[in-house]
């Protein structure tokens, strides 16, 4: 990028987090990112396996020639229930505390999580997409769209409990919420890194099912 774009911003640590399949892939770096890049370079990694993560977020930061070191990417495993204690706190939390103290001292964090368990009798899991971005006045500003869900095989009965929450300020809002019929299936292809690119404007449950489910 043109330095007159990014020369008058400080430079901001980044994190990225993706877990799937008993995985997290996360990136973390230094760098100097406009707003409108960090959105392309989110929207970049729609339809690429999460374990290639690390490699498009390298290649897309050297093609664009943005500004940026101390590039890490690490694979850990990831444990079931921790997703889902997680997913669990999101849909719960009246803050984002639990966040901020994992992501240490990330100024931009993009994290995207899918993990399901299945069994002959049940399949259980969760999917959920949250950010921590700090524009504007640099006050940290979050949003989550979370889904948690249990399907019994021999009823077919599916319970799902879903949020969309953000804070404007240091106010939590609880933007749309469900229970009941999950809003994103339980099977089948939900785009969980496009509610990710999108997360800013979707307010709804309409719009989060717009957003991730291509074929309605």
């Amino acid at each position: 990028m043109s330095g007159k774009v990014t020369q008058f911003m400080k430079t901001q640590k980044y994190r990225f987090d993706f877990g799937i399949d008993g995985k997290l892939y996360v990136v973390i770096f230094n760098g100097k990112i406009p707003q409108g890049e960090l959105k392309e370079l989110v929207s970049s990694l729609q339809n690429c396996l999460f374990e290639r993560v690390p490699e498009i977020i390298l290649l897309y930061l050297k093609q664009h020639h943005l500004e940026f070191s101390n590039y890490h990417n690490i694979e850990f495993s990831l444990e079931k229930d921790s997703v889902m204690e997680w997913a669990n706190h999101l849909l719960n939390s009246e803050s984002f505390k639990k966040v901020d103290e994992n992501i240490g001292d990330a100024d931009f964090y993009y994290a995207v999580m899918d993990c399901q368990e299945n069994t002959p009798t049940y399949s259980e899991g969760c999917y959920f997409a949250v950010t921590r971005t700090t524009w504007g006045n640099g006050e940290p500003q979050h949003n989550a769209i979370v889904q948690a869900y249990l399907y019994h095989r021999e009823t077919c009965e599916e319970c799902g409990y879903f949020t969309i929450k953000k804070t404007i300020g240091n106010v939590l809002y609880t933007i749309d919420s469900s229970e009941g019929k999950p809003a994103l299936p339980t099977f089948g292809c939900v785009d969980m890194v496009a509610l990710l690119a999108d997360i800013e404007t979707i307010n709804s449950k309409e719009d989060a099912i717009k957003t991730a489910i291509k074929w309605r």
